[in-house]
């Protein structure tokens, strides 16, 4: 019972790259179907990490239900090739919204565990942005109608790992630090994805793995938190 949470966020990133591998071969139904499995299994990880930790704390509800927003973000997103594509769109939208939840709920997790805030983060508010319009500009992306949601999205991304970065520094224990590397994946994650689909609409063989890789590991270490004092 011990490792079982450990098998599970094995299998989770396993499915991911089975996603990834079937999103080349351009087998949506497939790539959909593993890229689900891969999210459930990180929110079953964390369900196994309340057993074994044997707790039942805010802190593991709410972690739940940051979870359950990303695993239903993941699956309005990986069904685009199932879908007409005049409702595409759509699930981008809805997809995000599911994950800028889930970023906004984290943020509030990892405050509510200190004390304290060290006001010179908020800096990070200005370098995210300014970063992706940087990267905009070299890779030549046009955003069109999705510029305000994605520097909006940015933003609560930034939020999120603000906070990671404020909880490790208050704490330095082992689920902090495996929070503050959950949130920098998050954030490499989801740069790598804005590259992958604007720039490159979403056929870039390597940042396909790059996006599922670092995300997925984010969410089970977020995940593993559960059975960790943070």
């Amino acid at each position: 019972m011990g490792s079982l949470p450990y098998i599970i966020a094995s299998l989770s990133l396993i499915s991911a790259i089975f996603s990834g591998l079937f999103n080349i071969k351009e087998r949506p139904m497939a790539r959909t179907s593993f890229k689900t499995l891969a999210s459930v299994l990180f929110l079953a990880t964390a369900i196994f990490s309340m057993y074994q930790a044997e707790k039942d704390t805010n802190y593991t509800i709410m972690v739940l239900t940051a979870l359950t927003a990303g695993m239903l973000g993941d699956i309005f997103l990986s069904v685009d090739g199932l879908v007409f594509e005049k409702y595409r769109n759509y699930f981008m939208v809805i997809g995000a919204i599911c994950f800028g939840m889930g970023h906004i709920l984290f943020s509030a997790i990892f405050l509510s565990l200190v004390g304290s805030f060290e006001y010179y983060l908020l800096i990070i508010f200005a370098i995210i942005p300014v970063l992706l319009f940087i990267m905009s500009k070299l890779a030549k992306i046009n955003y069109g109608k999705f510029t305000i949601p994605v520097y909006v999205y940015s933003l609560m991304l930034s939020l999120m790992l603000i906070t990671g970065i404020n909880l490790f520094i208050q704490n330095e224990t082992i689920g902090s630090l495996l929070i503050l590397i959950a949130a920098i994946l998050f954030t490499i994650s989801d740069s790598c994805l804005a590259l992958k689909e604007f720039a490159y609409k979403g056929r870039h063989k390597p940042l396909i793995y790059i996006v599922l890789i670092t995300y997925y590991i984010a969410q089970n270490l977020f995940a593993l938190t559960v059975m960790l004092s943070v």
